[in-house]
């Protein structure tokens, strides 16, 4: 089992030891938050002086966050050529095609489309057994969905650690699988109800971006029938599961990403 470490803020490097073997570095969920080049340049410096591999981490995005990654993944080409990008916008993969970049396309976990809600759990006990094995899968396990991702280079997706558990097996595909934790995201949105969070009476709305999710949070918000709390960081709500299932590698997933905190 590969055992890495996944972190959005060049600082954070302090979770790391020598039990890991890849570093995850960027953000997922807000183009605002895409790191510099600058911070990216440290971190491949890290990774080359203690010769371990990199997964450069990208958000779903627009034209603005296209154009902020493309100097990113030139650079990360340039200097660290065969890293992986986990991709999370196929706007992203499109411009690793154009450019014929040597980078390694990873499915992003904001495009398997697991079933994330934790109220599934409550009604689990009173599903048929094929509704069951649906709401534990996700799409990578879909023959035609995978043909697509082996055409278009991909050998990995990333899944989150379901409340409900997992059935899907990548044992017999040409596809493997990491595996997130202790923090599954849940859902994530442009429209970003930490902003102005610091001002009183505030009513949500579209307000400019001061990156008050860098100095604020998580919220912890519980409602009687959610089973765990939502912890919203950012534009994004996640849940913890530290319970890991015991027979991953046999199929196919292979890898453990370790999240030491909330990665907006």
């Amino acid at each position: 089992m590969q055992s890495s470490l996944f972190i959005a803020k060049k600082q954070n490097l302090k979770y790391w030891n020598k039990k890991y073997t890849r570093l995850y570095f960027g953000n997922e969920f807000c183009q605002r938050l895409i790191p510099t080049a600058e911070d990216l340049d440290s971190v491949i410096n890290f990774v080359k002086k203690n010769n371990i591999k990199l997964s450069f981490v990208t958000p779903f995005v627009t034209n603005e966050g296209i154009n902020k990654l493309e100097p990113l993944l030139e650079l990360l080409n340039k200097k660290l050529p065969e890293s992986e990008v986990i991709i999370n916008d196929y706007g992203t993969l499109e411009l690793m095609r154009e450019k014929k970049f040597k980078l390694k396309p990873v499915l992003g976990r904001l495009l398997t489309k697991q079933k994330r809600g934790p109220r599934i759990i409550n009604i689990m006990d009173k599903l048929p057994k094929p509704a069951i094995k649906h709401f534990r899968k996700s799409n990578a396990e879909v023959p035609i969905f995978q043909e697509f991702l082996v055409k278009n280079g991909f050998e990995r997706v990333e899944l989150d650690n379901l409340l409900q558990g997992i059935e899907d097996d990548f044992s017999k595909s040409k596809i493997k699988a990491s595996l997130y934790y202790p923090y599954a995201y849940v859902t994530t949105t442009r429209f970003c109800l930490t902003a102005i969070c610091d001002k009183k009476d505030a009513i949500p709305g579209i307000y400019p971006c001061k990156r008050e999710c860098q100095k604020y949070g998580p919220f912890k918000l519980t409602n009687k029938h959610m089973p765990v709390p939502l912890l919203l960081k950012g534009n994004t709500q996640f849940f913890e599961n530290k319970k890991l299932p015991k027979d991953l590698e046999e199929r196919g997933i292979d890898r453990l990403v370790y999240e030491p905190e909330l990665l907006v």
